[in-house]
């Protein structure tokens, strides 16, 4: 009942977004790509069941129109943002697609994490969704080779940054089964 009543929801959530930034599956599957490098390997997240995804960081859109574009500390978003719907939970995976350097991502990331929670208690309040829980999730994929990078098909433990939001580091150019990541 509640996973029925949580995806209706979502779906009803993604009547209010611009067309320009939902990302469309394709077979169940959604395809992140780096707008800004046509050389960074595509990225595949499988999913079961519904999921929305939105491409927030595009030229052209302004995701923060009080804020001058000029600006990039107010300005910071991911690149996309999954709403998945999993057991009694829904979680938000918040996606930024790195090359070797992930300098910034933890800034992009938590400032996602500020706009996505608007998100949901705006659906929360206008959609009369119940209260239910919301797990955030930063999946920060890149290029560069290091340890802390994995590919497992296990559940890796989360780091943690210092507001409490969890992430991993995975290897962009491979598929990502996201309820891998719902722990």
């Amino acid at each position: 009942m509640f996973f029925t009543k949580t995806v209706n929801n979502v779906v009803r959530l993604n009547d209010g977004f611009k067309l320009a930034f939902k990302q469309d599956t394709q077979g169940g599957i959604f395809v992140l790509e780096e707008p800004y490098n046509n050389d960074y390997p595509v990225t595949l997240i499988k999913k079961r069941g519904k999921a929305l995804a939105y491409q927030f960081d595009k030229k052209g859109f302004e995701i923060y129109p009080v804020f001058k574009n000029e600006v990039a500390l107010v300005n910071k978003v991911c690149d996309y943002v999954i709403f998945y719907p999993y057991k009694q939970t829904l979680f938000v995976f918040l996606c930024e697609l790195k090359t070797t350097n992930i300098t910034g991502s933890s800034k992009q990331v938590q400032a996602t994490e500020i706009f996505a929670n608007f998100i949901v208690k705006m659906a929360q309040m206008y959609l009369n969704f119940k209260v239910f829980n919301v797990e955030y999730r930063a999946l920060i994929f890149s290029t560069r080779t290091i340890k802390s990078i994995t590919s497992k098909k296990t559940k890796e433990p989360y780091l943690e940054y210092p507001n409490g939001l969890k992430h991993k580091h995975l290897r962009a150019g491979e598929i990502c089964q996201l309820d891998y990541h719902c722990y």
